[in-house]
């Protein structure tokens, strides 16, 4: 089996058999979006615990703040070398390197980013090492009314969590109607369910419902 590994494969395998706290310097060649930037050796980086809003696609038009994510992380990273931590879970379903990404100073971007108010925790097991100092970071943006929560307004709903998954749905969704009991969590308003580190569905609360009147 080994014989058929590329050589860049063989390295790759060598590396991450690290496991967690592995760690990396790399050189950013452009920034993507709000939570994805490519790196000069071509791989595209994911940045583990946290979703900024969609800048525009072939097929969906720009959440909003999308851009301002962008902006935000263009600001932070430039075409500088930052260091790569990594979790359990090296990539994602799309092939992408899944990492905790720090400046030089030492300061963290994905915490940066929530600190910002242009993105929100996204929970995924098994990558959770630093949930609890993410989750910090939203709640000061939160507290603070910064960026996606500057102009936050809504009424009174209904919306059920998922313990395990970390995710809420619009009560009425067929997703929430498959959640167990055990496992259920009900919320009356989107903003209790972030505030607690739960992220919204996108079957039933894409991210551009959730963030104004």
């Amino acid at each position: 089996m080994f014989r058929k590994l590329t050589a860049l494969g063989f390295a790759l395998l060598l590396f991450y058999a690290d496991g967690v706290g592995a760690e990396q310097w790399v050189r950013v060649k452009r920034v993507a979006d709000g939570d994805t930037v490519q790196l000069a050796d071509g791989r595209l980086v994911r940045y583990i615990g946290v979703n900024a809003p969609e800048i525009n696609h072939e097929r969906n038009t720009a959440e909003p703040l999308g851009f301002d994510a962008r902006s935000r992380n263009i600001e932070l990273i430039g075409s500088q070398r930052i260091r790569l931590e990594f979790d359990i879970e090296p990539f994602d379903d799309y092939g992408r390197t899944l990492a905790y990404v720090f400046l030089p100073d030492g300061s963290m971007v994905n915490e940066k980013l929530l600190q910002s108010g242009v993105a929100h925790c996204l929970y995924r097991m098994p990558n959770v090492k630093h949930e609890a100092r993410l989750l910090r970071a939203q709640r000061d943006a939160m507290q603070d009314r910064r960026g996606i929560w500057r102009e936050w307004c809504e009424k009174e709903g209904r919306y059920v969590g998922n313990r395990n998954s970390r995710r809420f749905h619009a009560a009425a969704c067929p997703e929430a109607t498959r959640i167990s009991p055990k496992n259920r969590i009900a919320f009356a308003k989107r903003w209790d369910a972030f505030w607690a580190g739960y992220s919204p569905s996108r079957e039933c609360l894409p991210f551009s419902g959730t963030s104004f009147k």
